[in-house]
């Protein structure tokens, strides 16, 4: 069998306007073609995917602009896009640069938040950050505050003036952290922090719910009806 150029497999590749495309690491990637040209194709393709260009050649243009030749070498699923589901949520976050191409490291970032998943936070700012930029992020949602370094993985307009919503990925969370983005994304179903006696506030809501009616009179006299049930939970 005579060998394929690659003009005659990119032609029968395309022989219908839609293609499914193999990936090395496993899966489908379905792309539409827009235009085909000898051995290139622009084609269109859901996200989030990543694609590896390289440089075939770059001219003048204009004294603003070049002219550059670009084809794809390699195309997978976009790694540093949250899969994990996204919780819209509000809050304060403040973060410290790490490592920014344009924030100087240890500079102070303010923020508000967006929205909040297992593997990452969204936020709006006013500062100039980019893909790739590492910080360490400080989020505070009502009673719950969670800290741990992240890597910026998008930046898009926001609707406010002069602001960007960038999504993080965290690199790392403590445990306690953890356990707390845990709570949040349940809806504070998970376990409650305890009390510094040892008696947590669930179990303070549950001697709410289940005292009986006493008379006030007869607690006073007695040295109190809840503080006495407090006392002998907590020993």
């Amino acid at each position: 069998m005579t060998p394929l150029s690659p003009v005659d497999a990119l032609s029968l590749l395309f022989a219908r306007p839609e293609a499914e495309l193999e990936l090395d690491g496993g899966g489908l990637l379905r792309v539409s073609l827009k235009t085909l040209d000898g051995e290139r194709a622009v084609v269109t393709a859901p996200r989030p995917w990543e694609i590896h260009l390289l440089v075939d050649d770059a001219s003048y243009h204009t004294p603003d602009l070049a002219m550059v030749r670009i084809h794809p070498t390699a195309v997978q699923i976009d790694e540093s896009r949250r899969a994990a589901e996204r919780v819209p949520i509000g809050g304060v976050a403040w973060l410290e640069a790490v490592n920014c191409q344009d924030v100087v490291d240890g500079d102070r970032v303010e923020g508000t938040l967006e929205d909040l998943s297992r593997t990452g936070v969204a936020f709006a700012t006013n500062r100039l950050l980019r893909v790739g930029d590492r910080l360490i992020f400080h989020g505070r949602f009502f009673a719950d505050s969670i800290s741990g370094e992240v890597r910026v993985a998008s930046v898009r307009p926001s609707s406010a003036p002069g602001h960007t919503i960038v999504g993080a990925r965290f690199l790392e969370l403590d445990r306690e952290s953890i356990a707390r983005v845990d709570r949040i994304l349940s809806g504070g179903r998970g376990p409650a922090p305890e009390t510094p006696g040892g008696l947590s506030l669930a179990a303070l809501r549950e001697l709410a719910a289940n005292a009986p009616a006493e008379d006030d009179d007869a607690d006073e006299a007695s040295g109190g009806g809840w503080l006495r049930r407090i006392d002998s939970t907590a020993t």
